[in-house]
């Protein structure tokens, strides 16, 4: 019996079950780091995507908006032309400086909510840490 477990030891060179248990480990954290970073570019991607896109159906919108108030304010002032138009043109005015008020607020509560950026993978890190960590 003592034969046997010295040829099996033989068998096996010295050192190399740690070494192999080290690569396994390593290559299943360069696996998991790999999968990481595919997700944060996905979510990168996504973000800008998301993000692009609001800003140019808000653009539209605004564009559309401004030159609706343009119109109107110069067939105020055509009408008022005779008789106010100092205050056709100060009504106009006063309508833009209203319109970049709600304006800035809805682009201010939009900055607010708006996610949080690789909120996904920062999630997916802390389960993988508390994992490693033997929490359930």
């Amino acid at each position: 019996m003592n034969d046997s477990a010295e040829a099996a030891d033989e068998d096996i060179p010295a050192g190399s079950a740690p070494v192999g248990a080290f690569r396994g480990a390593l290559s299943a954290l360069l696996d998991a780091l790999k999968t990481r970073l595919d997700l944060v570019a996905v979510e990168v991607e996504i973000y800008l995507l998301r993000t692009l896109q609001t800003l140019l159906w808000a653009f539209a919108a605004l564009a559309c908006v401004l030159l609706v108030l343009i119109f109107l304010v110069v067939a105020v002032i055509a009408a008022l032309w005779d008789t106010h138009r100092l205050a056709g043109v100060l009504g106009g005015a006063g309508a833009f400086a209203i319109l970049a008020a709600i304006c800035g607020a809805v682009a201010a509560r939009t900055f607010k909510i708006r996610p949080m950026i690789l909120e996904k993978t920062l999630q997916q890190i802390e389960h993988d840490r508390q994992k490693v960590n033997g929490a359930p």
